[in-house]
């Protein structure tokens, strides 16, 4: 297994992110697996009020060409807020095609508070 993290401040309230792995399987239900996985994001630090914290990412979180017919890939933006010195609040929206790895799975979309 090998995973690989980066992080960037390109500017004190802008950064990048990004992430990488591979995993190497031998005799699983499904034969032998070379897995992979990646993430790539922007972070916006004090986006509107200070203290606040907004994400946007894509990222495909199980790549292998011998299970499905297609690749998952999961989009993700969330809004992290204080209301005090104590509670945070983040709005959370996921969108994912292609779940588990099937062409024919409907796009699904969450949404966490």
């Amino acid at each position: 297994m090998l995973g690989l993290n980066f992080e960037f401040a390109l500017l004190q309230k802008l950064a990048i992110f990004g992430r990488y792995g591979y995993g190497d399987y031998s005799n699983t239900n499904f034969g032998d697996l070379n897995l992979q996985y990646w993430m790539a994001g922007v972070a916006f630090r004090d986006l509107l009020k200070p203290g606040c914290l907004a994400d946007i990412a894509a990222g495909q979180p199980f790549i292998e060409r011998d299970i499905g017919n297609a690749t998952q890939t999961n989009f993700e933006a969330f809004y992290n807020f204080p209301i005090n010195d104590h509670i945070r609040v983040t709005p959370l929206i996921q969108v994912i095609t292609n779940a588990a790895n099937q062409d024919t799975n409907g796009t699904i979309m969450t949404r966490t508070l």
